[in-house]
C-alpha cells in the first residue's frame, strides 16, 4: 500500500464539499451554473486556506458538460478524465517550483493549442 498525504485523500471534490470559504463557493458556483467563467482568476491567501482545491474543482467544474447546480455532474467523460487526472486540457502549476525561464517558455508553447476535449483550457 503508497503513503498517500492526508490533504490529498481527504481533498474535496465538489463545491458543496468545500469549508470555510463560503464567498467564493457561491460566487464561482453561480458563474459554473450561469456559464459565465471569466479569462482568468487568481486564488491568493495563506497555506492551508482552500487555493488549489477551489481551482481544481473550478476547472472541473467549468469542463463538466451537465453541471449540476454549479458543480461537476462526476459522471461524464470530461469529469471522469480529471477524476483520474488524465486530461491534457489541465495543467497544475504552482510558484513555489515553476520559478525558471524555461518553465515560462514551455507554458507560453503550450497556451495556444485549444483545448482538445473539454470546453476550456485550464
Amino acid at each position: 500500500m503508497s503513503h498517500q498525504a492526508l490533504y490529498r485523500r481527504l481533498r474535496p471534490s465538489k463545491f458543496t464539499d468545500m469549508v470555510g470559504q463560503e464567498s467564493v463557493v457561491r460566487i464561482l458556483r453561480s458563474q459554473v451554473a450561469s456559464r459565465t467563467t471569466s479569462h482568468a482568476y487568481l486564488f491568493c491567501g495563506s497555506r492551508g486556506t482552500g487555493k488549489t482545491t477551489a481551482a481544481r474543482i473550478l476547472a472541473r467544474a467549468a469542463n463538466c458538460e451537465q453541471p449540476i447546480d454549479g458543480d461537476a455532474c462526476g459522471e461524464c467523460p470530461t469529469c471522469s478524465s480529471l477524476g483520474m487526472r488524465t486530461d491534457i486540457d489541465i495543467r497544475e502549476i504552482d510558484a513555489a517550483s515553476n520559478t525558471g525561464v524555461d518553465d515560462i517558455r514551455l507554458l507560453k508553447e503550450e497556451i495556444i493549442y485549444p483545448p482538445q476535449f473539454g470546453r476550456y483550457k485550464v
